[in-house]
């Protein structure tokens, strides 16, 4: 017999011109939901289908997409919670093959595969090995295991029941560098027998430009390294060890930080122990920082 669901769909943006194929994709799921609930967190006057199980939440502006999720959740009617990112799109069966694998109870998450879209590129199916139901959140997404493994578990891939945001709430993760995953840790934290499920089909299509490393040049990688040292010192040191030399390198490489990179492996040194991949991939930008630094000075040379 199937389990009978309400779910609320909640979609927090800033007003992006892609926040209608968004609402769309989820107004069009075989398993229609009980209501859309879009949280803007920006003054604005999106552009949105005419419908009218969608409801708009309005934040005081600038809250962060983890506060406008917890308000969006708060105000659900359904049971259950689906995500959703404004520049994102469910495939139309998403929800459906989603609740059909909920197990039974209220503590549990179901996520699946996605599409991952990148300019000029052929579109890519991750992750490359799914999460166990058991396996530990962090040392799935922050260990390196495999090259372009793209081991995520992201935002509009997650269904779970309001219980579940009720006893930890999404606004745990405001303002963290890592908001998301913050908040999938603190949950397994809260429940420790908890399976996250992630279905080998991919049911979303994700726009990666959106979620690229910024360029700002910004060096922001010792807001990583506090964040490593925080939120993963109960992880094992091949963890943490890769998570410096991977997230906080990255951020420094997004800068261009000889600075940043080097204080970035050296507390990866310190906290943890790195494997392989890590060191391999910490080397990589360490060259590929070089070159543009030898690049940018024959330029000036020459001129």
């Amino acid at each position: 017999m199937t389990r009978e669901f309400a779910v609320s769909v909640v979609i927090p943006t800033i007003g992006r011109s892609s926040l209608r194929r968004a609402v769309e994709s989820a107004l069009q799921q075989t398993r229609p939901p009980l209501e859309v609930i879009v949280v803007l967190d920006r003054d604005c006057d999106p552009d949105l289908p005419d419908a009218t199980s969608i409801r708009v939440v309005r934040t005081s502006g600038g809250v962060g997409p983890s506060l406008a999720k917890h308000m969006g959740i708060e105000s659900a009617g359904g049971d259950v919670i689906a995500l959703l990112d404004d520049d994102d799109a469910w495939r139309p069966d998403k929800l459906e093959k989603q609740l059909a694998a909920a197990p039974s109870g209220n503590e549990w998450i179901v996520s699946s595969r996605f599409f991952r879209h990148a300019e000029g590129q052929e579109p890519v199916i991750g992750p490359r090995t799914l999460i166990t139901p058991h396996e530990r959140i962090a040392e799935y997404l922050y260990e390196f295991r495999e090259r372009q493994a793209f081991n995520m578990v992201p935002t509009p891939t997650l269904v779970f029941p309001r219980h579940v945001a009720r006893a930890v709430p999404m606004s745990v993760a405001a303002g963290s560098i890592h908001d998301d995953p913050k908040w999938l840790m603190e949950v397994q934290r809260a429940f420790p027998d908890l399976p996250l499920i992630q279905l080998p089909e991919p049911l979303v299509d994700i726009d990666w430009t959106a979620m690229s490393v910024s360029r700002s040049g910004v060096d922001r990688s010792e807001e990583y390294i506090d964040w490593g040292l925080r939120e993963l010192g109960q992880e094992s040191k091949r963890v943490r060890g890769d998570y410096m030399l991977t997230c906080a390198v990255g951020s420094a490489l997004g800068a261009g930080s000889f600075r940043g990179m080097i204080n970035s492996i050296a507390a990866g040194i310190r906290y943890g122990r790195p494997g392989a991949l890590a060191w391999a991939s910490a080397g990589k930008s360490l060259m590929r920082l070089s070159k543009a630094r030898l690049s940018a000075s024959s330029t000036r040379e020459r001129h």
